[in-house]
């Protein structure tokens, strides 16, 4: 159980910070000043996913849609 435990930590742990690589390319142009390797990946990825908020809740529709724009970035999910 406890080595269960600690997978999902961690898988949990990569996924947050998969996202937050995604979103600091996405949004340094706000935060830097200038635009980061990779803007163009991230500008298509957030072209290609649209808001649809499943469960009503804004906080985890966010977070589902921002993940998805991730994983679009990252080519693990076809842009539509």
């Amino acid at each position: 159980m406890r080595r269960i435990a600690l997978a999902a930590a961690w898988t949990g742990w990569f996924c947050l910070c998969a996202l937050g690589a995604y979103e600091t390319t996405a949004k340094a142009p706000d935060w830097l000043g200038r635009h980061l390797p990779g803007r163009h990946a991230c500008r298509r990825a957030e072209q290609s996913t649209a808001w649809q908020p499943p469960t009503g809740i804004l906080a985890v529709d966010k977070l589902l849609h921002e993940g998805e724009e991730a994983l679009r970035f990252y080519g693990l999910r076809p842009a539509r």
